[in-house]
């Protein structure tokens, strides 16, 4: 990642050059601030910060400001695109405090860049994405040079177990900064899906002289020059940090665990899997999934939520961190091996209504493994509330074809998604009609609808929530003369669908489920 520092002022120019030089980043100064650079970096000076950042914005993967966060706040918001273009930014305070992730935590490397800072200045990484804040408990990891993968990841586990959590209950993992290259320590993490902090020798020396009766081993300093790795790395990654397993040997890696006192709150509980409690699996994809995520995690609840597509990962992803699980349950065996891997004692399905395989698939397995299941499927029934003379149901595409072609319609806009497109052909070679597709403003979503068959200027990618207003506008813009929809319900926007239809006088065609 090419990175990009920025000061403004002349006490940021130190903690800026220093960043500078040890990501090998370009170095952006106002005018006159710095007069003689000491580092390696190179240096760009600039009048107005506003019109310089906005230059430089899309030119680096990483943007470090040592500067005040309201500053940068008011400097890039203007620039911002999406969470999958905009760059990683950080913040920093002229003192070195702390490293606040500000922008494209997860996506962007925000959060990743922000440990690398803490590890380089001793600032304390600040990262408010919601599963990240709520694992309150931080490892401290010592090793030697050259120690493998596999035997970091396996002390690390066991010393999980030892402190009664899992690895999924730790935020991050912390070593000394003379471990920052260590090959088999950054392959673990990243095995584990976690950030690692290395901290600086300096602040291992005033957790000694501030913890009198600590343990301090002899060769460990002769060795680095300080009295310990793990328990101090442990103790200091965190906010009021204590100890719940001292440093402890595995296999020839030194494993210390340390647990954060926060505010009261929901902090990862203790469940008792006998009274009904244990690891949830969210069946998502849905708005549902994302409020029942959001229901657990208030709860303090241990749980994973599931989707099978790329754009409800990233959303799970963003919103939920390491909890999102990218899985496609095509058979019961499928499940069962998820569910016994990952110790899953309940699941609360909250599937679409037309993800016709999941559901039986997931209540038969509960059955057979002796599974709480609760169904959050999304509520489809039809109050009849809508009399309306152009309204029909249909139970297939099949169906909606043979409607078509019956109604004589001729500009019909589906908005059925980007999976079930066999009725393009069938109706351009019978009817001659000008299909319309509303999909998802993403390149599959797209492609699979060019590769159908259907024009480009006919391809509308928007992402709802859609209004009625919407909906109406969007129907009279293109001259339609019939809207195609599932039975999604209030959630999927149905209701919103029905009255735009009925405002517009055109043609409503229900798929059922």
């Amino acid at each position: 990642m090419d990175i990009a520092v920025f000061c403004i002022t002349p006490n940021g120019t130190a903690l800026a050059e220093k960043i500078a030089a040890a990501t090998s980043g370009d170095l952006h100064v106002k005018a006159g601030v710095l007069t003689e650079s000491e580092g390696s970096a190179k240096v760009h000076t600039f009048d107005s910060l506003s019109a310089h950042t906005a230059s430089v914005f899309n030119r680096y993967g990483g943007l470090v400001f040592v500067m005040s966060l309201g500053i940068v706040n008011r400097v890039i918001a203007p620039l911002l695109r999406n969470k999958l273009e905009d760059p990683a930014v950080v913040t920093l305070d002229e003192a070195g405090r702390f490293a606040v992730s500000t922008l494209s935590g997860h996506e962007g490397g925000a959060n990743a860049l922000t440990y690398l800072i803490s590890s380089i200045t001793g600032a304390q990484p600040v990262v408010t994405t919601a599963t990240d804040s709520l694992r309150i408990y931080t490892c401290g990891v010592g090793c030697v040079k050259g120690a493998r993968k596999e035997a970091i990841t396996a002390a690390i586990t066991e010393g999980c177990k030892k402190a009664d959590i899992t690895t999924d209950n730790l935020r991050c993992l912390a070593s000394a900064w003379v471990k920052r290259d260590e090959q088999g320590l950054l392959a673990a993490a990243a095995a584990l899906r976690l950030y690692v902090r290395f901290i600086p020798k300096w602040m291992i020396d005033m957790y000694y002289e501030r913890n009198t009766t600590a343990v301090k081993s002899d060769m460990v300093f002769k060795s680095i020059g300080v009295y310990g790795v793990a328990e101090p790395s442990a103790a200091l990654s965190g906010s009021s940090s204590r100890l719940v397993l001292p440093k402890t040997v595995f296999d020839g890696i030194t494993v210390a665990i340390a647990r954060e006192t926060l505010f009261p709150g929901p902090q990862e509980p203790k469940i008792d899997v006998s009274q009904g409690g244990g690891r949830i699996l969210v069946l998502g994809g849905t708005t549902e999934g994302v409020n029942m995520g959001y229901e657990l995690m208030k709860g303090g609840e241990d749980f994973l939520v599931s989707t099978v597509t790329g754009y409800g990962f990233n959303l799970f992803k963003e919103k939920f961190g390491d909890r999102a699980i990218l899985e496609n349950f095509t058979t019961a065996d499928a499940l069962k091996r998820f569910i016994k891997k990952h110790a899953i004692t309940k699941i609360i399905d909250c599937t679409h209504p037309y993800a016709e395989l999941i559901t039986p698939l997931a209540k038969s397995v509960s059955t057979e493994l002796k599974l709480v299941y609760e169904s959050r499927v999304r509520d489809t029934a039809f109050d009849n509330e809508f009399q309306y003379e152009k309204l029909c149901y249909v139970s297939s595409f099949t169906q909606v074809i043979d409607k078509i072609l019956a109604l004589k319609v001729k500009r019909p806009l589906f908005t059925t998604g980007s999976k079930e497109l066999g009725f393009v052909r069938p109706l351009s070679e019978k009817g001659g009609v000008d299909i319309f597709v509303r999909v998802l403003p993403f390149e599959h979503s797209i492609k699979s609808a060019l590769e159908a068959g259907v024009n480009a200027a006919n391809i509308i990618a928007m992402q709802g929530p859609f209004t009625t207003e919407l909906n109406a506008a969007t129907i009279r813009q293109y001259t339609i003369d019939c809207l195609i929809t599932k039975k999604t319900g209030k959630e999927g926007g149905f209701y919103e669908k029905v009255n735009a239809a009925v405002d517009c006088g055109v043609h409503l065609i229900v798929v059922e489920r």
